[in-house]
């Protein structure tokens, strides 16, 4: 009876300990598995923020960067158009004055 409850301790201490030690192993190996994947999610997390924004920044970048120079261009288009009509019609009336008082001269000289 006094070996039996010895082993009956000893069995239970050990199962105590196994138990104790097995649930122990568990909680610090998930713990940390867990603090590892959990600090690993924020960083990629924050990886790919940044890297969204980033792309999101230079894409808009070059968004105005573009519609900038389109409307530059679309500006100075206008303006050298305007700028060539102008002395187009310039010259239609420097040209259209020009043989206007030649026709008057030609008038005069005739009559």
């Amino acid at each position: 009876m006094i070996l039996y409850k010895k082993f009956l301790n000893l069995f239970l201490v050990n199962s105590f300990l196994y138990y104790y030690y097995y649930y122990y192993y568990y909680v610090y190996y998930y713990y940390y598995y867990f603090n590892y994947n959990y600090f690993n999610y924020n960083y990629y997390f924050f990886f790919f923020y940044y890297y969204y924004y980033y792309y999101y920044y230079y894409y808009y970048y070059y968004y105005y960067y573009y519609y900038y120079y389109y409307y530059y261009y679309y500006y100075y288009y206008y303006y050298y158009y305007y700028y060539y009509y102008y002395y187009y019609y310039y010259y239609f009336f420097y040209y259209y004055y020009y043989y206007f008082y030649y026709f008057l001269l030609c008038l005069f000289v005739l009559f």
